[in-house]
Order: C-alpha cells, then structure tokens, then sequence
C-alpha cells in the first residue's frame, strides 16, 4: 500500500511562532534586513514582549533599529556586527549606552568575514580562509576570538581564518511566502540567505501568505525553500518602521522619534511602554498610525 505524503503546514500566529521556536536564552539569534530595510521587525517586537533572552545577536554587516531595540531592552549579551546606527540619522544609542557601561560584549567583524563566516556555516566548514589585506587593519584585534592565523597547506603562507557563524535561530523577511513555508524574496536579498542557510532553525516573517499554486507556477521564484523553514508568520507592515521593499519605505519621522526617546534609558523605556509592551502588532500599527 502506497503511502501518501502530507505537507507540514507551518503558518503561525506571531506569539506562536516566538514562543514555539525561539527559546529563552537562546544560543545565538540572527537577524535579517541592513540597515533600515526589511527588518523583522515584528518578530523582533514579540520577542521583547515575551522578554527572551538572547546570549548572542548577530546581524547583517549593517544593522539599525532591529538590533537596538533588543539591546536596549536588556535582552543580549553579546553582539556580533560590523555596523550598528541609523545612517544619516545618526548613531544607535542604546548599543552605544550599553557598550560603553560594559553590558554589552561587542564583537566588531569586518563585513567580508561576517558574510564569509555565514557562508562557511551553512556549508559546514570547520573554518574560512580571508583574503589578503585584513590583517593590516586593527579589526582583528579587536576581536580576536574571530580572527587566526593559519597555515596554507598549498603555498606554506601564513592565513588569517575565522570560524563559521552558525546561528540557533534566524528571523528573515520575505515579500510573499505560501503556509508552508516556501517563499521569495522580491527585493534586496542581502545577508539574508546566508543565514538562512547557516542557521539551525529559520523563522519567516512575510508581509503575504499566498496559495502555493501561485509559487509553483512560477517555481524559479522561490528562493527560500519551505523545508528550512520551521514557521511563517504573516505580518502585514511587520517591518515597520523600516522598509519592506516594493511594498512600503521606512518610516524616517518614527525612526526620528524613536532616536530621540532612546536617547536616554527613560526615554527608551517610555518608548517600549508606548509602542511595544502590553500591545500586539494591531495596536502597534494604530499607534504608529500606519494602516494594516
């Protein structure tokens, strides 16, 4: 008798999803998006709600309000980044309160090896060679637990390595996504696929859950496959106040009262009061005045 096989359903509730697959002290947790775009941000926000421990954060080569939250939250321990502000905006301030108290350990990598460090991860490499030229720069000492020296078994040259990046958990953004869990993206992709790839479990926040015939009619598309992903979320401006791209842009005037709240632990604390805590993402958007 043959057996017929069932697809895994993985669309999720927001709440669900942070409470099923992201545990309190978490290993290490990546986050999606550079910059102010495509950030998952509503992932992010359940996340402090059910306030979650985070040993290590690890973010694109350039993140923004998507890390900060968390680490003004008191929610991390540790921080793997090549960059943490808000452009033109200015600084991060509470990555940079936090930092200078000592509460925060910060592990500054170049971008090229936090990239190359996810790459060697979802490969399975035990470490990754870099190319010449880092080693004439201070980054290394900076965090040197990132950076070694090895031999090249081919030309007897002294390398500089680093071991792989291989996060817990991954939150990412996708543009449209079917419920079981296959998706695209439909605009900048950016270190998002690496930690797909490179983390032990991957959560998807997308803006759409669509049928998954219209996926396979055009199956080319789909660049997260559904069996890495262990839950999707739908979240409607879920990237708020950042950018999802081709659908919305960020949202610099509450970005602007964000670093002015922030810019004290009071006011910070008056910020998650107001926007985050005791609210679900309806309220959030209500408050924001964005339209869900």
């Amino acid at each position: 008798m043959s057996q017929e096989l069932v697809r895994q359903k993985k669309e999720l509730p927001l709440s669900e999803a942070i409470s099923r697959f992201v545990p309190d002290g978490v290993e290490s947790l990546a986050i999606g998006g550079m910059h102010m775009h495509n950030c998952p941000m509503a992932l992010i926000r359940e996340i402090i709600r059910q306030q979650i421990h985070i040993k290590r954060l690890i973010t694109s080569p350039a993140a923004s309000i998507n890390a900060d939250l968390l680490i003004g939250a008191g929610l991390v321990d540790e921080i793997v980044t090549s960059y943490l502000g808000f452009e033109h905006l200015g600084l991060a301030p509470a990555y940079r309160r936090f930092a200078q108290a000592g509460r925060l350990k910060v592990y500054e990598l170049d971008e090229l090896t936090l990239i190359l460090g996810l790459r060697a991860a979802a490969a399975g490499q035990p470490f990754v060679t870099l190319p010449p030229g880092i080693e004439l720069s201070d980054v290394p000492k900076a965090s040197p637990e990132f950076y070694k020296t090895v031999t090249d078994p081919f030309s007897g040259r002294t390398v500089l390595a680093a071991p792989p990046i291989k996060p817990k958990v991954a939150l990412i953004v996708t543009q449209q996504a079917d419920e079981y869990g296959n998706a695209l993206f439909k605009g900048s992709v950016f270190t998002d696929r690496e930690m797909m790839f490179a983390a032990e479990t991957v959560l998807v926040q997308s803006e759409e859950i669509i049928p998954s015939a219209r996926l396979t009619k055009t199956p080319q598309q789909v660049t997260v496959p559904g069996y890495l992903v262990s839950g999707v979320v739908q979240a409607r401006f879920g990237c708020h106040p950042t950018s999802c791209h081709r659908v919305y842009h960020h949202d610099e005037d509450h970005l602007k009262i964000y670093l002015q709240m922030a810019a004290t632990a009071e006011g910070f604390d008056e910020y998650l009061n107001k926007y985050v805590l005791n609210r679900n993402e309806t309220d959030y958007l209500s408050s924001t005045q964005v339209k869900g």
